[in-house]
C-alpha cells in the first residue's frame, strides 16, 4: 500500500473537520506532519527513520534535524487533549501542520 502525501492527509483532516470530527482532523494533520518531516529526512538527508510517524513528531534529534520555525508548531502538534478532549492553546493544528509542509516541502 502507498502512503498518503502530506498534503492529501491534510485535505482528509479539512475534510473530517467539516464533519464536525474534529479528533480525527486532528490526527490526519499529525500525520500529514509526520510525512512531510519523513520526506524532508529521505530528500535532504538521505536518511528515512524507521520509526511512526507520531514517534517521528516526538522525537528530539529529529527535530533538531529540522528548521528552527518548525518546532513550536511540532511542540503542539505533540500536545495531548485533556480529558474534554480540549488542547491548552488557541492555535490550530491544521494551520500548524499546513505551515511545517510547506516549510519542509
Amino acid at each position: 500500500m502507498q502512503e498518503e502525501s502530506p498534503q492529501n492527509e491534510l485535505q482528509k483532516a479539512y475534510e473530517a473537520r467539516a464533519k464536525g470530527n474534529e479528533g480525527m482532523a486532528r490526527v490526519l494533520a499529525r500525520r500529514a506532519a509526520g510525512l512531510a518531516v519523513r520526506y524532508h529526512l529521505l530528500v535532504k538527508n538521505k536518511v528515512v527513520p524507521v520509526m511512526s510517524l507520531n514517534a517521528i513528531l516526538h522525537d528530539e534529534s529529529i527535530r533538531n534535524l529540522l528548521p528552527h520555525e518548525t518546532h513550536a508548531a511540532l511542540e503542539r502538534l505533540c500536545t495531548r487533549v485533556n480529558p474534554q478532549y480540549q488542547l491548552p492553546f488557541e492555535e490550530d493544528l491544521l494551520v500548524d501542520s499546513q505551515m511545517i509542509i510547506d516549510t519542509l516541502l
